[in-house]
């Protein structure tokens, strides 16, 4: 698992007569990946390799469903304490 979001980005160099700066048909460099997240309290970026993007998008997802579930937990855990406590004091 691992928390964050992965981005595709495409970038422009600093080369003068690069493809990434035709006038009439710029190819811009890339996909580079990025994966941005964070975690207590600190926001971090790093650059994902080609060949490990798959697996750090099966990660993401793992968490986010981690999260998802931890959530209706949770809210299934507090409706539960709040009929508990309407049964005991008879409101």
């Amino acid at each position: 698992m691992h928390p964050g979001s992965l981005s595709e980005q495409y970038n422009v160099c600093g080369k003068p007569r690069c493809r990434c700066k035709d006038p009439k048909k710029p190819r811009r460099h890339g996909p580079y990946y990025q994966l941005g997240f964070t975690w207590r309290g600190k926001s971090t970026s790093r650059f994902v390799r080609p060949e490990r993007v798959t697996e750090i998008r099966h990660k993401v997802e793992n968490y986010k469903q981690f999260r998802e579930l931890v959530n209706e937990w949770v809210d299934l855990s507090v409706e539960l304490e709040r009929a508990t406590s309407k049964q005991r004091h008879g409101d």
